[in-house]
Order: structure tokens, then C-alpha cells, then sequence
């Protein structure tokens, strides 16, 4: 029952560590040294209304023309035991945004490479050993910008480079019951406001080869500029605005179902809304995950 509750409790953690507004995926639950898993995600998010600033407006007031801004996305991550409480784990994928009307030169779509992510978590605490303490682990990681343009409102992300740091908590509280949570900073270059992150998951087992979990995620960038607020246009250039210099907070929650098709395999199924933020949409963001261990 154990063995098959983390391989569900992993499946149900790489979905939202995919989602584009959020950051939960890290666990402090390892794969065994030579061992790990594969993911691949597909991701959905639109959003009709936005925060600028602290003040919702749909997008029809101050940022377009009412039609929808769109986001799809497919994304790979792998995780890899390097040695008992060391492991590994890398993150790419690629991603198409939409927005019509306001799209950068004369297209309404923008399409690029993702981010690319990897980084080392290492464990400090196994509650398999100590059987009252929970699990607690580290991570550092290293974030390569993707390739796809920037400062306009359907770009793919913000473009920069930069590190992240997280400490990460785990722990069951009965054989079919676990908590988990993750709290992080993130430095980027390009003046890219920096990121506190964090998140918390909660999963229930509701049999051998069914699991759901409940999510909330959150980043908070530092102080920065607002939507069309001082030194957000560029001049002579339309459409393009300095994006990736906003200071943007979001609340998020959301919850998925998995099921284990198999003793290595499992596919989940996730939903999370975007509930409160700051010079950001209010989205909704769909996801499916196929997962493998080995």
C-alpha cells in the first residue's frame, strides 16, 4: 500500500509542478538511487479578466478587446535517483499562447521553447528512518530562459535566467493520508522582479490504485512596476510592453485525480483556478499527466 501511495503521490505532484502559474512539484519523497520517472503533461489555461495592479478588469477595459488569452503547453520532466537522498530532476517543453488582437508583430499567436529547469534536491530527514519526524528535504535549481520573444502580452514567460531555492516538507500521517509542502525564492537576471514561492498538498489515497489531492500555490515578486502603470509601454514598438518587469502575485487552488494503470504507469487528471493576484490573469488551467517509473 505504501509503495503504491508514493508512486500516486508523485503522479499527482509533477502535474502541478507543470502548470505554468505554479511551482509545486518538488517533493521530498525520492526515487531510489537508479531509479526515477518520466512525465509528460499537457496544460490548458484561458483567462477573460485580469489584475491590473490590484484592481480586476476583464480584458475588454484595459487590456484588449474581450477575446480570451489562451495558453497550451506540453512539458516533459524527468527525475532520477542519484544515490539515496540525492536526486536529480530536468524540465522542458514547449507552449503556445494566443491572445487575438493584441499578439506581438501581425500574429495573434506567439509559439516558443519553455523554460528550461533542472535541479539537485538533496534530503536531509527520512521519515522512513526516524518513523516521527517528517521527511525534509533542499533543492537548488538552475533556470535557462526559453526561446520565444518577450514584452507582449501572449509571450511565453518572462525569458530570464536565473537560480531557485527551496526547503520542502513531507509527511504521512497514516497509510493513506499525506501532507507535503514547499517554500522557495527565485533570483532571475534582466531585472525580473525576484519570487518568493510556495505551496501546500494534501493526499488521500481512496484506494491501491486511486489517488486525489487538493493544491494551493502562491508566488510573491518583489516590488515592481504595475500594467500600464510608469515604464510599462515602449515606444515605437506595438503591442510590445515590458511584461516580464511587472511585479506579479497570484493565489491559486486546485485539485487532481489519479489513477495507477499499472504497477510503473499512472495518468492524472488536474483543475486549478487562479483566485486572487496582482498584475496577473484570473485563469483556469486544465491538466493531464501520463506518468512512467522506473
Amino acid at each position: 500500500m505504501r509503495k503504491l501511495s508514493l508512486i500516486a503521490i508523485s503522479g499527482i505532484i509533477a502535474v502541478f509542478g507543470y502548470l505554468p502559474l505554479a511551482n509545486a512539484g518538488n517533493s521530498a519523497w525520492l526515487p531510489a538511487p537508479g531509479g526515477g520517472s518520466v512525465s509528460l503533461s499537457l496544460i490548458y489555461q484561458s483567462a477573460e479578466e485580469y489584475w491590473s495592479g490590484s484592481s480586476k478588469a476583464p480584458n475588454g477595459g484595459a487590456l484588449g478587446d474581450g477575446n480570451n488569452l489562451t495558453q497550451g503547453t506540453a512539458t516533459i520532466q524527468v527525475k532520477y535517483g542519484l544515490m539515496d537522498s540525492v536526486a536529480l530532476d530536468l524540465a522542458v517543453g514547449a507552449s503556445r499562447a494566443s491572445k487575438v488582437g493584441t499578439g506581438p508583430k501581425k500574429s495573434d499567436d506567439e509559439n516558443g521553447i519553455t523554460d528550461v529547469k533542472a535541479g539537485v534536491t538533496v534530503r536531509l530527514v527520512d521519515e522512513a528512518v526516524t518513523q516521527s519526524a517528517p521527511s525534509i528535504a533542499v533543492r537548488i535549481g538552475g533556470i535557462v530562459g526559453g526561446n520565444y520573444d518577450t514584452g507582449y502580452i501572449n509571450s511565453i514567460g518572462d525569458g530570464g535566467d536565473g537560480v531557485e531555492f527551496s526547503g520542502i516538507v513531507g509527511r504521512f500521517l497514516s497509510d493513506n493520508f499525506a501532507m507535503s509542502g514547499e517554500l522557495g525564492y527565485r533570483f532571475l537576471n534582466q531585472d525580473i522582479p525576484d519570487v518568493i514561492f510556495a505551496d501546500v498538498t494534501g493526499t488521500l489515497i481512496l484506494a491501491d490504485m486511486l489517488g486525489v489531492s487538493v493544491n494551493y500555490t502562491m508566488e510573491n515578486a518583489r516590488d515592481a512596476i504595475d500594467l500600464g502603470g510608469p515604464g510599462f509601454g515602449i515606444e515605437d514598438v506595438p503591442n510590445r510592453k515590458r511584461f516580464w518587469l511587472v511585479e506579479e502575485d497570484f493565489h491559486a487552488i486546485g485539485s487532481t485525480l489519479t489513477f495507477l494503470t499499472g504497477d510503473s504507469t499512472s495518468i492524472s487528471g488536474s483543475y486549478a483556478r487562479v483566485i486572487a493576484g496582482r498584475n496577473t490573469g484570473e485563469f483556469n488551467i486544465f491538466a493531464v499527466s501520463l506518468g512512467y517509473s522506473f
